[in-house]
């Protein structure tokens, strides 16, 4: 009993000297933050949330010390050439992927088994970093399409149970390497999209780029041009893409009348989705995919 009040009075006093020196932070159950805020951790079940615009150099040099920020988020080549558009690529490959997690609740002891986990059943990873305490980062080599998606929608629920996580993935487009010199401004353009996500809806769930992008148009400013200007580029890369994006739509997706609108064969037409998946990750069979590409071609056809 003695024991417990001693430890309960430390914590006091720990509260009170850290309202000393942040008057305008505020204490709360989860490390759940938004843009411009940092979480303290002071014990299992609470944080000291402050906002950085706020502090003084000096005060944002001690919440570094005290979070490990500094040490722990700013490193790696990735890192460095992704998130401060420095440096060489570190490596190039055919195709490459973002996969943007979001940790609403974890625990310190597990990240680490977590992290290896999410290696392991992403074996075209080729590196993975910090953005923050809650915010990883997994790059892909996707020159052989695997669908990264499907894998992570099977796992999330045992992988959220094994390591006691509370997180949302957000799968990124499939970019090729005709962008390599946007890779920087792709990602940080997904990632502000996917902040603005789950900053509105936080809970659990595996989003693919699509269904995040068409959220996005219905928000004011929360697509970057780059994105859909990219995107445009490579449907207008692939012969007679537009004109089967828009036969497509007109016909709700089934292929045999979108063909004979086309005035081609099923099986020509099933090529080039096919070969259209291949090399984005988007199946214009599934609504949600071909309403994105139909989107981005909407200009070209009013």
């Amino acid at each position: 009993m003695t024991g417990a009040l001693s430890e309960w009075r430390t914590q006091i006093m720990i509260k009170s000297n850290l309202l000393e020196w942040f008057p305008q932070g505020k204490f709360q159950s989860n490390p759940s933050v938004k843009e411009d805020e940092v979480a303290i951790p002071l014990s299992k079940n609470q944080w000291l949330l402050l906002k950085m615009s706020s502090l003084t150099e000096r005060e944002q040099q001690l919440v570094s010390l005290l979070t490990g920020e500094e040490s722990a988020f700013d490193g790696g080549p990735w890192y460095d050439y992704l998130v401060h558009s420095r440096g060489k690529l570190p490596k190039s490959v055919q195709k490459i992927q973002f996969v943007h997690c979001h940790l609403f609740h974890y625990e310190n002891e597990t990240i680490g088994s977590w992290l290896e986990m999410m290696r392991t059943i992403l074996p075209n990873r080729i590196a993975d970093f910090q953005l923050s305490s809650q915010d990883y980062i997994f790059v892909l080599d996707q020159t052989q399409l695997i669908p990264v998606k499907a894998v992570l929608h099977d796992t999330l629920s045992a992988i959220e149970y094994d390591f006691s996580l509370a997180l949302t993935i957000q799968i990124g487009q499939i970019w090729t390497r005709m962008f390599e010199g946007s890779y920087s401004e792709l990602f940080q353009a997904e990632n502000a999209l996917f902040t603005k996500w789950w900053e509105q809806a936080q809970h659990s769930n595996v989003h693919s780029f699509s269904q995040l992008f068409l959220w996005g148009i219905s928000q004011r400013g929360f697509i970057s041009p780059i994105l859909t200007q990219k995107l445009h580029q490579l449907i207008e890369s692939q012969d007679q893409l537009v004109d089967i994006i828009a036969a497509l739509w007109e016909n709700t997706a089934v292929v045999t009348k979108a063909a004979q609108q086309l005035y081609i064969h099923r099986n020509t037409l099933q090529y080039h989705i096919d070969k259209w998946e291949e090399l984005t990750g988007l199946q214009l069979k599934d609504l949600t995919d071909l309403t994105l590409c139909y989107h981005v071609i909407l200009t070209d056809l009013f």
